[in-house]
């Protein structure tokens, strides 16, 4: 562990990710070295409602309700935005994380906004050095401020370092981590956890010939590590997503290749709350298997979703997969084809909504998708939104209202750049006739 950054780095080796690590850093949205073949992007998703043609967010249309319910914006602060997560404040509005274009430094940077209930930005913070520096989930403390967790390239003792980052409600920084070795370390998922402090979920390659493990982090209230724990780590192994359970331990989601003889298997395992396995559950067969997100239910069972990769493919289809208290598969279900899966929540009903984006074999006019999916598995109903231009969808949560808010990026509205999308709909899906 590195302590606070007081100084950006003068100098670095290039990342040899090719040079740029945009399209190719691992994250839970789009398939990791050593995991499945390289995807531009964080791939995922399909969905169904026809859309507009291009708009200027502010651009006035008619709502299926109240107009401050339902409302797709978008957020364009350069030619390079996007999202990665979302959480709903305890005031209805919303806190988004991922990354945007800073052009003073030509790099990337962390980017934190933070809206009202309307989906209108109340403020906006960056973060970030010279090099590439970005958010991939972020979580609303117990104190009114923020946990966002990411990768940096700017503060790191090697290519790629987990960043812990935590603000105060205005976004302003408290403190910030950062943690690896030599190698690649990417930090995907954080949760403050219940009995104080936070774990954080990710990949590490402990040296460049070395194999990729999948990580747990457990730090305390100031970042500070207490324990980090390496799981599988044969060839490239990955922690994607995590969540505490009742009894203080851990879930994870992620995909292995160690438990297999070639294609990756969607990997679901169980810790005690110091780190040790329990159980864990590989799911594989002939197509590799990619678990991205994961829902813990109230009686601790698990629901996941992901993407398989049928051999000699470059098409994905849209995995759902659900698992009960001690582990075993209840459900194992293709949701879309052509598809990936990147996001999940827990209905009201009972019943699940996920999101993701298509995945056109040629061409980048991806859509996004949006579904209902019943605890079984069968596919409710589903919306595809998109218009002839790349729009995905990266995370999505259930609102106070039953409603859905769904995070990504879109070329179709907004600029005509790459912008962060905010997406509101009801609870069938619509946000405009």
């Amino acid at each position: 562990m590195h302590d606070n950054i007081a100084d950006r780095k003068q100098s670095r080796a290039p990342s040899p990710l090719n040079g740029r690590t945009t399209t190719q850093v691992p994250n839970p949205f789009r398939p990791v070295h050593g995991v499945a073949p390289a995807i531009v992007l964080c791939a995922i998703a399909a969905l169904l409602v026809g859309c507009a043609s291009p708009t200027d967010p502010d651009t006035p249309r008619r709502r299926i309700a109240e107009p401050s319910k339902y409302f797709l914006n978008t957020l364009h602060i350069s030619e390079y935005d996007e999202g990665f997560d979302v959480s709903e404040l305890p005031d209805g509005g919303f806190i988004f994380a991922g990354r945007t274009w800073m052009a003073h430094t030509a790099s990337i940077d962390v980017l934190l906004v933070r809206t009202d209930a309307e989906g209108i930005v109340l403020w906006k913070k960056t973060f970030g050095g010279v090099y590439e520096d970005q958010a991939y989930s972020v979580e609303h403390t117990s104190d009114g401020g923020f946990i966002i967790v990411g990768t940096t390239e700017s503060y790191t003792n090697g290519f790629t370092d987990i960043w812990l980052i935590k603000t105060d409600a205005q976004g302003t920084m408290l403190w910030n981590r950062s943690y690896g070795g030599t190698s690649y370390d990417y930090g995907l998922d954080v949760r403050e956890c219940f009995n104080g402090g936070y774990i954080v979920a990710g990949q590490s390659q402990q040296s460049l010939t070395g194999g990729k493990y999948a990580m747990l982090l457990r730090t305390d209230e100031l970042g500070n590590e207490i324990w980090n724990k390496l799981y599988g780590g044969r060839d490239g192994d990955i922690a994607a997503s995590v969540d505490q359970l009742a009894d203080g331990g851990f879930v994870v989601a992620g995909a292995t290749t160690s438990a297999t003889t070639g294609s990756s298997a969607l990997w679901v395992f169980r810790t005690s709350p110091s780190g040790e396995i329990l159980w864990d559950r590989s799911i594989s067969g002939a197509q590799s298997n990619i678990g991205t997100r994961l829902h813990t239910l109230a009686d601790g069972s698990v629901a996941v979703i992901g993407y398989s990769m049928p051999p000699n493919s470059q098409n994905s289809n849209m995995l759902f997969v659900r698992l009960d208290p001690a582990g075993d598969v209840t459900v194992n279900t293709i949701l879309h084809d052509n598809a990936f899966g990147t996001g999940i929540d827990e209905a009201a009903d009972g019943n699940f909504v996920v999101c993701g984006y298509t995945n056109p074999y040629s061409g980048d006019a991806s859509d996004i998708v949006l579904s209902k999916v019943s605890r079984d598995g069968n596919v409710l109903w589903t919306r595809l939104i998109g218009g002839n231009r790349r729009d995905r969808a990266a995370a999505v949560v259930i609102t106070s209202d039953n409603g859905y808010l769904l995070t990504g990026s879109t070329r179709s509205y907004g600029h005509g750049d790459l912008d962060l999308l905010m997406l509101k709909t009801n609870d069938i899906g619509l946000y405009e006739e």
